[in-house]
């Protein structure tokens, strides 16, 4: 699964081949060659700025990374426990939900400052989660009060039923 640049001619992916793991880049027109932005450190799901400016990624020792779509910009985020970060629709925040014990934290990230600010406790039972991997997507709402990522849940009970064997 890759993310789509703001003007929907290029698209951003991590791509396995021959046991290398790399964020990639490759035109939508399907005319070009794919271009390697990073090899050997992208394990999740991208993400692309709305404003085109910044791709992030999490490298696989965990630590979170913006990088210039042309890959010549680059600025480590640094650890946060969230299997996504997404764009705010200006692209100046970035925002996630952290594991912190029992809790899930929906956070926002400041690109500019880095100052990380926590708005609240989704609750365990709303952690993200998926049967996929990588699989763990945020999208903002096109008016930006709402983000959507996916979960499951799954319930397990044993029952007794008494009195309906016949003699």
């Amino acid at each position: 699964m890759g993310a789509w640049s703001p003007d929907g001619a290029r698209i951003v992916y991590v791509r396995r081949q021959e046991g290398v793991v790399s964020l990639t880049i490759a035109k939508t027109n399907g005319q070009a060659t794919p271009v390697e932005l990073v090899s050997k450190d992208a394990s999740f799901l991208p993400d692309w700025s709305p404003t085109g400016e910044w791709i992030v990624y999490r490298s696989a020792p965990g630590t979170w990374t913006l990088i210039s779509p042309d890959g010549k910009a680059k600025r480590d985020l640094g650890k946060i426990a969230t299997q996504h970060l997404t764009f705010s629709k200006d692209g100046k925040t970035l925002y996630g939900i952290r594991a912190e014990g029992d809790h899930q934290y929906l956070f926002s990230l400041t690109i500019a400052t880095g100052q990380m600010k926590t708005i609240g406790d989704v609750g365990s039972e709303f952690a993200p989660r998926s049967y996929l991997f990588p699989g763990i997507r945020f999208s903002v709402s096109p008016d930006g009060q709402s983000i959507l990522y996916p979960t499951n849940s799954t319930k397990t009970s044993l029952w007794m039923l008494e009195g309906v064997a016949q003699p």
